[in-house]
């Protein structure tokens, strides 16, 4: 695959006002600024200037966003080999590799850089980094992981007391590699996909060994109940050498409108950005093991005795259908952190999860599903708002949240009362969630417990209706919501940030469609389906995240292709 867009960071922000007291003599020059800020917004808040005036448009507050491009190459390759023993016993073996380049570049800062005035190249100071107006920035990841699975599956086996069992077994090994390099290039360099020379800001190497297995059992306790106990291994060993890494964004910062330091003169008296990097080498690495134990059943409810579809009548046993199952479990889980500058070694989730549900179609051409959960989680993860002055999210922890709700899903077929050749039909879903933190603080020491997670919506639904055809085509189309939800863990309110990096995203309703066709196997001699989709149809203005300022959602998008499976 290859993927080449005009994607970028450049997002809507305010400079926020720096707290101290202004020099006499720069009052002029900061009475001239304001004025220039007037003209380019009229709107008094950036949420605001976001849905009045800029919208979609982000070379109108940025045009050296027109520069910034996205380049990347993923590569997968795999191969599987199933295997029977007999008809109770079954191998499965999968070996894979993927590959993938994803290099960005992005104007820094809200520059032009096609309108620099010099071609000064930035400068390493100390442990300063000196970076003049109208510079681009590139982000260079590679990415790289070869492994293979076994997995086994020995059914019927006898376990006790006439009690039989579906054993399943399995183990996996995974090489994972990560660079990771962040540059600047000259005053009013256009960097495109390839350029790599420049002054490095961040740079590590990233090398991880994975081992999991794991061992469950599906006992048929009765002929509606089977109780799956399991066991999950985890071993996680990771080295990580930083070759150079900076702070992040606004820690340390400083924004020249003369760039002079310590009585010296840079880039002719110019603009420049300051900030401080260590650009010393250094490793860490650290070995982890977790056991992780989890347990489910499902209970079929209201059965019915029904002969085989394939069976003689006259000779084969009836079998009971259930309609009706209930469902749950629990099991332990743990989620290795984004590793990028520390701390070393990180803090890993660690979650207890638990379910309870029901699905049924009990009624003629109705399905349903309903399931509780409710969820644990120590040292949760979540991506800020803001970036380091390099380009990279900044990612921290909460000591405690927890995550409870309902998921219902229901489907309403029509083909079933009509016995027609076309179902129409219609089906929802909905995901109530309610995040709470339960144990946090502030780094100035401020409780953040009972605040909601960030980036985490408590509700979201489809709706959907659509007409399905045995000739092979169907359509749909659905609505979308998308709840309200906050990006920081202090949950400040809309428009309550002067720059629209933290603050609340309101909900948003989308409307989707989607049509395909699955064309005869005897016309292409092999399985081909042809698509067309939209997105946002009613290309509504919306607010998908505030990360360094206000991100737009997806505008209407519409997409067409082909499926072949030979």
């Amino acid at each position: 695959m290859r993927q080449r867009d005009k994607y970028d960071e450049g997002n809507l922000e305010f400079e926020e006002d720096e707290d101290g007291e202004e020099e006499e003599g720069d009052l002029e020059e900061d009475e001239e600024l304001e004025e220039e800020e007037e003209t380019v917004f009229r709107s008094d808040t950036v949420e605001q200037a976001f849905f009045r005036e800029i919208k979609h448009c982000k070379s109108c507050f940025n045009p050296g966003s027109r520069f910034s491009n996205y380049n990347a190459d993923p590569f997968r390759l795999q191969g599987t080999l199933n295997y029977y023993f007999d008809e109770d016993t079954s191998s499965n073996t999968r070996v894979y590799y993927y590959h993938h380049r994803r290099d960005r570049y992005q104007n820094f800062e809200g520059a032009d850089p096609s309108q620099a005035e010099g071609n000064f190249a930035p400068l390493l100071l100390g442990d300063d980094v000196i970076i003049p107006e109208g510079v681009m920035l590139g982000r260079l990841r590679t990415y790289q992981h070869v492994g293979g699975e076994q997995r086994f599956e020995l059914a019927n086996r006898e376990l006790l007391a006439g009690l039989s069992q579906d054993l399943q077994l399995g183990a996996r090994f995974e090489h994972h590699t990560f660079a990771n390099r962040n540059f600047f290039g000259r005053q009013g360099e256009i960097l495109e996909d390839g350029d790599k020379n420049g002054l490095t800001v961040f740079d590590s190497e990233h090398e991880a060994d994975a081992v999991s297995a794991y061992a469950q059992t599906v006992i048929h306790a009765t002929p509606a109940i089977d109780i799956v106990p399991g066991i999950r291994f985890e071993h996680i060993s990771s080295k990580v050498r930083q070759l150079s890494s900076s702070e992040e964004e606004g820690e340390g910062e400083r924004e020249l409108e003369e760039c002079e330091i310590d009585g010296e003169d840079f880039f002719n008296e110019g603009e420049c950005v300051v900030f401080e990097i260590n650009p010393n080498d250094q490793n860490f690495s650290y070995d982890k093991t977790y056991w992780l134990p989890g347990i489910s059943f499902s209970w079929g409810l209201f059965g019915k005795q029904v002969v085989p579809v394939s069976a003689d009548k006259s000779l084969q046993e009836l079998e009971t259908v259930y309609h009706t199952t209930m469902y749950g479990g629990y099991n332990r889980g743990v989620t290795i952190p984004v590793q990028r500058e520390g701390p070393f070694p990180p803090k890993d989730e660690l979650g207890d999860n638990f379910q309870l549900g029901v699905r049924s179609t009990g009624v003629k051409g109705v399905t349903l599903d309903v399931a509780g959960f409710f969820k644990s989680i120590e040292n949760y993860q979540i991506r800020g708002s803001s970036t380091t002055t390099s380009g990279l999210n900044v990612y921290t922890n909460i000591d405690q949240v927890e995550i409870s709700g309902v998921e219902m899903y229901g489907r309403l077929d029509s083909r079933p009362f009509t016995g027609w050749n076309l179902n129409p039909y219609a089906e929802a879903t909905f995901t109530y969630s309610n995040g709470e933190i339960t144990d946090g603080v502030l780094p100035g020491g401020e409780s953040i417990v009972g605040n909601r997670i960030p980036f985490a919506p408590r509700e979201v639904a489809y709706l959907t209706t659509g007409i399905e055809s045995t000739a092979g085509w169907n359509a749909s189309v659905s609505f979308v919501y998308r709840g309200e939800f906050y990006t920081d863990e202090e949950n400040t309110p809309f428009a309550g940030d002067p720059s629209g990096e933290d603050g609340l995203v309101p909900s948003v309703w989308l409307l989707n469609a989607r049509a395909n066709y699955t064309i005869p196997t005897d016309v292409f001699g092999s399985e081909m389906v042809v698509f067309v989709s939209g997105e946002n149809l009613t290309d509504e203005l919306y607010i998908t995240d505030r990360e360094d300022g206000i991100k737009p959602g997806l505008g209407r998008s519409l997409m067409a292709g082909a499926r072949v499976k030979w």
